[in-house]
């Protein structure tokens, strides 16, 4: 199956109708556009992923990104850490349901944060798409970010999809660094989570030299 000849929108469905995303299709479709910016306009490094949960989007990434591009996903594999003092109480309310494990999974699955063995679930997906980790260049990071995130050269692109303010923080602090002249860094859940926007709020207050290149739920920002 040749999905990079589909219409973008077209393998955007395929995806969701596989329930491999929680994100919906015009997160979707931001995603892609700012991914194929990316390798239009040839930004120097890696890709990165914080928050594969199914690995849907990570689908997206390996598919798009250049084929010599290592694209790092990186996860705790399993229930998420809980919210903090900087998250409002939508965070703590939604944590609270995952906690009591009554949390839905999209369509009759269970949710992704209860599966036993998530990481092998993600990269049996990605086969599903023909992307393997050698052949793709595709590396695994399981544990904390705050323990894993330590980027090692320059990135290109980073999907932040990580809920919380000091998870989204902590990607912040160690990815912003590291981004290349034109690299973009999407923010999944910024008008999803109170935490996430006040995190990025604050860098963008930090860093006016930031663009904003969409705001759609989502929110995508490019170092120029």
């Amino acid at each position: 199956m040749d999905v990079l000849k589909k219409d973008p929108a077209e393998f955007i469905a395929e995806i969701r109708r596989a329930r491999l995303t929680y994100c919906g299709p015009p997160k979707l479709e931001s995603l892609s556009d700012a991914i194929n910016r990316a390798v239009r306009e040839e930004v120097e490094g890696d890709f990165v992923e914080a928050g594969v949960a199914l690995g849907g989007s990570a689908v997206l990434l390996g598919l798009l990104k250049p084929p010599q591009a290592i694209l790092h996903l990186y996860d705790v594999f399993g229930m998420i850490p809980p919210p903090g003092d900087d998250d409002g109480e939508d965070a703590h309310r939604r944590y609270e349901v995952i906690k009591s494990g009554t949390s839905s999974g999209l369509g009759p699955d269970t949710y992704y944060g209860y599966e036993t063995s998530l990481q092998e679930k993600v990269l049996s997906n990605l086969a599903r798409w023909g992307l393997s980790c050698e052949k793709d260049h595709i590396e695994i990071h399981p544990g904390l970010f705050q323990d894993t995130l330590y980027p090692t050269g320059p990135i290109a692109f980073a999907h932040i999809d990580c809920d919380w303010y000091e998870s989204v923080n902590t990607c912040i602090d160690r990815v912003l660094p590291a981004l290349s002249k034109g690299g973009i860094m999407v923010f999944d859940d910024y008008e999803s989570y109170s935490g996430c926007k006040k995190s990025v709020d604050q860098m963008i207050r930090r860093r006016p030299d930031l663009q904003i290149i969409f705001h759609r739920r989502s929110l995508g920002i490019r170092r120029p």
